[in-house]
């Protein structure tokens, strides 16, 4: 802890972003989900930083960055995302994104290339949300598309209402097996309702309108893609998504292993093992 430090940038529209950073080394950038803060990201920072240099983003909105009423959406973020890698010159970066941290990545693939980067870490994200009527059960299953349009406006409507605390605390604990403590999980809510609900919902609709199926087959890093079998996204998502990227890796984490949606607060050694080896096998590459 007393090794991390916290720190702030300010976008071009003006947003002060805070961030947390730590150790020295290639630099590896650690990208929240959803509602998410960097703060969540410790266990990561404590392993992480006697290797590599650690930074991890809180959006705007998010955690302890300014909380602006405009920009709640992907195409945002991924600017964001954007200065913040200019603003601290960094190089060879390595982006690791969890949950909705992915579809920030892959926006910002789609729209500002590969330049700068040496490889992605993605956790558990699906890659397209809402269902098709077109798309087969099997094809629903691969892209972890889950719910029909009509239900994500009534989820967005939910967060953002009244009731948006609440209902943000019990989709939250639906993403966590029965093993992970109720201390812990009161701590990823409190974390996540830092993110003014009605922002959230305006995020929430940007993040499920997403599809990268096409971008997938385009990317020619060097990509780890993490799943856990006990996720809502089903088990086959994540091998689906490592199966198009030309040089995935897949690694999944066993339900009875902590193997959730947050499998990196429910079994932080596993998924720092799989982020260390493959981390360690590009930069030794150098």
């Amino acid at each position: 802890m007393e090794r991390t430090e916290s720190r702030t940038f300010t976008t071009s529209d003006g947003v002060n972003l805070h961030y947390l950073a730590a150790g020295a080394g290639p630099p590896l950038v650690l990208l929240p989900g959803w509602s998410q803060s960097a703060a969540l990201f410790q266990k990561q920072l404590d392993a992480f930083s006697d290797h590599y240099r650690c930074l991890t983003l809180d959006y705007r909105g998010h955690g302890e960055s300014a909380k602006p009423d405009y920009g709640y959406r992907v195409s945002r973020l991924a600017m964001d995302l954007r200065e913040f890698l200019q603003a601290l010159e960094l190089q060879d970066v390595i982006l690791l994104g969890h949950s909705a941290g992915c579809a920030v990545i892959w926006c910002y693939l789609d729209l500002f290339g590969e330049a700068g980067l040496k490889g992605l870490v993605l956790c558990d994200q699906m890659i397209a949300r809402i269902r098709r009527p077109e798309w087969s059960e099997e094809e629903c299953r691969q892209y972890g598309a889950e719910v029909g349009g009509d239900e994500v406006l009534a989820q967005a409507e939910l967060v953002g209402g009244p009731e948006g605390p609440a209902k943000s605390a019990e989709f939250l604990a639906g993403m966590f097996t029965a093993s992970f403590s109720e201390a812990e999980l009161l701590q990823v809510i409190q974390e996540s309702l830092k993110f003014p609900r009605p922002y959230a919902a305006e995020l929430l609709l940007s993040v499920s309108a997403a599809d990268y199926r096409d971008l997938l087959p385009r990317i020619s890093l060097p990509a780890l893609c993490i799943g856990g079998a006990a996720s809502h996204l089903g088990p086959a998502a994540m091998p689906w998504i490592a199966e198009q990227i030309p040089r995935g890796e897949l690694a999944m984490i066993a339900a009875d292993a902590g193997g959730s949606h947050f499998m990196y607060l429910e079994n932080p050694e596993a998924f720092n093992a799989a982020v260390k080896d493959f981390v360690d096998q590009l930069t030794e590459k150098e």
